[in-house]
């Protein structure tokens, strides 16, 4: 699935599909202030760029970046992965999409404006 599809996709699912929100975004980097509630309201909300993810050779093949706004204007940039995935149930196996992000943003030190 190319960008324009993909970006189509996110805008389109965000909303209403699950959206996984992997420890690594908010607690393996404390310093950056995201909390999971965080994370999903920016996805779910958030306003923003979305894009190809080929800014490190480290990019997780398939990745996008959202480059929404933290509620202080400070640009976030989301990992975002879409992918399907087939669950069985009563009515059969049905395909649900899930987001899966990390996240970066600069956080000023306070310690360094003093």
């Amino acid at each position: 699935m190319g960008l324009v599809d993909s970006r189509r996709l996110f805008f389109q699912l965000r909303g209403k599909c699950k959206i996984l929100v992997k420890n690594h975004a908010f607690k393996d980097y404390p310093e950056r202030g995201f909390t999971k509630q965080e994370l999903l309201y920016l996805v779910k909300q958030g306003k923003g760029n979305f894009k190809a993810n080929s800014e490190s050779l480290e990019a997780i093949d398939g990745s996008f970046l959202f480059l929404p706004k933290d509620d202080q204007g400070r640009e976030c940039k989301l990992v975002i992965l879409i992918e399907e995935v087939t669950i069985e149930g009563k009515g059969g196996p049905r395909k649900e999409m899930i987001i899966v992000c990390s996240a970066y943003r600069e956080v000023k030190d306070e310690t360094e404006s003093k």
